[in-house]
């Protein structure tokens, strides 16, 4: 199997990939300069769990043309990822290289001109937001995350999935999106709202497109339940989930636990309990969001009453 260079930017949508030949894969090894992989510790540089975009995930395959480099890691702009290692890096202008002098290859960018003043603006945003992201990351992520998996004698939302992070983050966490984590359904195929009931999404221009399919409309046709006058609180059925759109580009889903806290799976990557400036996510509609920008809705996800595909 040949190199495969994936832009981590999308949640709902499969992120857009490249298959390179072994000679353009070796040369773009040739380019790529970082320090030694070490263990992550609490003073390392987080992950960059948050939505948008984020990094280039580079597979070697089976052929694996670079014994120096791991068979698949995470390219940030100041960090490399593999496995629980991360080496430190400063790779903002080879990172733009990588990205945009083989664009037009990339396959699942959609038109190009505009998938590049995407990857632009997307882009300049990360590298400027990075070091808030660090900061609070490193100041707010351990309380939060033992306050999420603190276990309480009476659950504020009783049928509400387990904070059950560690399980969505190990071997198919690649394969499944924040669909199949919002409505707590494993199907390792990045579920689309609407697939499963043959009626998915045309467009997402917005929550209700005039005369198109939603991915809301997708979602309630695969059996999840719109709650209008929802205000953040948990159904007597099943649990609550959140979907919000980026005008135009994609989806993304929020659900909320048995504890009463709400965490997120930012597409392929980790579930994760923190917004896109790391901070604790309370309400969905007021969390940093970065491009997601119209919250839709509540819904309600009643347990066996509903298929995602």
């Amino acid at each position: 199997m040949p190199v495969k260079v994936t832009i981590n930017i999308f949640s709902g949508r499969p992120n857009p990939e490249l298959t390179l030949s072994d000679a353009a894969a070796k040369k773009m090894f040739d380019q790529l300069s970082f320090g030694k992989f070490k263990k992550k510790s609490a003073k390392s540089n987080p992950f960059p769990a948050g939505l948008g975009y984020s990094g280039l995930i580079i597979s070697q395959g089976k052929k694996k043309l670079s014994k120096e480099l791991p068979d698949d890691f995470y390219l940030s702009h100041d960090s490399v990822f593999a496995g629980e290692t991360v080496a430190d890096a400063d790779m903002n202008t080879e990172m733009q290289s990588l990205i945009f002098d083989h664009l037009k290859d990339f396959k699942g960018v959609g038109d190009i001109k505009d998938f590049k003043k995407l990857m632009e603006k997307e882009v300049e945003n990360y590298v400027k937001n990075r070091s808030v992201y660090v900061a609070n990351h490193l100041k707010y992520y351990d309380k939060t995350l033992a306050e999420f998996l603190k276990p309480i004698r009476f659950k504020s939302c009783y049928c509400s999935p387990d904070p059950d992070l560690a399980n969505w983050n190990g071997a198919f966490q690649g394969s499944n999106n924040c669909y199949n984590y919002g409505s707590n359904y494993r199907t390792d195929t990045f579920a689309q709202p609407g697939k499963a009931s043959n009626n998915q999404y045309t467009s997402l221009a917005s929550c209700s497109p005039a005369g198109l399919v939603s991915a809301k409309m997708g979602a309630i046709s695969d059996g999840l339940v719109e709650l209008p006058n929802n205000n953040n609180t948990c159904p007597p059925k099943g649990h609550l989930a959140a979907l919000v759109i980026w005008p135009g580009v994609d989806f993304h889903w929020y659900r909320k636990g048995n504890t009463g806290k709400w965490s997120h799976k930012p597409g392929g990557t980790a579930a994760t309990i923190l917004d896109n400036s790391a901070l604790p996510i309370t309400d969905p509609r007021t969390a940093n969001r970065g491009g997601y920008t119209q919250f839709c809705c509540f819904m309600q996800v009643i347990h066996g009453h509903f298929k995602v595909k």
